[in-house]
Parts: structure tokens; C-alpha cells; sequence
């Protein structure tokens, strides 16, 4: 009988390991449900793509929704993990400047 293939899991980054440009998705968390709230609030939840502006362990995590940036701290950014994807969105760049109206 032969073996069954499967697909290989996504890959599953926190996002304290992004670097500045990087495109990703939410892909789950160890969030508290106040903490998700608060975030979803924001605009920041599973369905949606950001930009990171700056990403690291030792400062605030600062990512590009559309024309909106927030700035999450150090222990937050690592309990949220990301989907890196290669999806361009015209409202979103990396360069830090913000899209002109048209």
C-alpha cells in the first residue's frame, strides 16, 4: 500500500523573528483572550497581513497594517505567530512611507 502524501505544515514564525519588510499573516498565538481583544480591536487578528517595520527581541515590534503602524512590545511580538507570505498589498510598504491617494 503506498504512503500517503501529506502537506507540510506552513511555517510558523513568532513575530519577533521577522525582519523589516518582511510581508506575513497571523497564524495563532498564546494570547491571552483580553490581550487578542485588545489586538482585534486594533486590527491586528488571523485574517489579515502586515508589514514589519522593525522586529526585534530587544525593542518594540513595530508592523504596518494598511496606513495604520502599531508598536507591540518585545513579550507580546514572540507570543504571536506569523505566516511569512510573498502577498504584495497596494496599501502596505515596507519602505516606510505611506501610499499616496489617487
Amino acid at each position: 500500500m503506498p504512503a500517503l502524501m501529506t502537506e507540510p505544515e506552513p511555517i510558523r514564525l513568532p513575530l519577533t523573528q521577522l525582519k523589516r519588510g518582511d510581508r506575513a499573516m497571523v497564524a495563532g498565538s498564546s494570547l491571552s483572550d483580553e490581550d487578542r481583544a485588545v489586538l482585534h480591536a486594533m486590527g491586528l487578528d488571523e485574517r489579515c497581513t502586515f508589514t514589519v517595520c522593525r522586529a526585534s527581541s530587544g525593542g518594540p515590534c513595530i508592523i504596518q497594517l494598511d496606513a495604520t503602524r502599531l508598536g507591540l512590545s518585545p513579550d507580546l511580538a514572540k507570543r504571536i505567530l506569523t505566516r511569512p507570505c510573498d502577498c504584495p498589498e497596494a496599501g502596505c510598504r515596507a519602505d516606510g512611507e505611506l501610499p499616496t491617494a489617487q
